[in-house]
């Protein structure tokens, strides 16, 4: 499985990518956290997805319970904000 990166910008937003690219190519956004996603699909309709770790290449680590809120939010639909 491969790993999925990801940053949070400054307006809060997750903007989601693949591991081959670089968290630092990001950088016009002006992240405020980054790390890696992971998503869950075990059980049909549960949908669900967490972040968590760093960017090395930004200095920057994962905010893993506010990230993974928005993420569930912006990339699911769960409406948590």
């Amino acid at each position: 499985m491969a790993k999925v990166k990801y940053i949070k910008t400054a307006e809060n937003q997750i903007i989601v990518f693949p591991e081959y690219i670089q968290h630092s190519e990001f950088m016009k956004f002006k992240p405020v956290s980054a790390g890696f996603i992971w998503f869950n699909a075990e059980s049909p309709g549960e949908l669900t997805c967490g972040c968590y770790g760093e960017s090395v290449s930004l200095g920057l680590k994962a905010d893993e319970k506010i990230d993974s809120e928005l993420a569930k939010n912006q990339i699911l639909g769960y409406g948590y904000f």
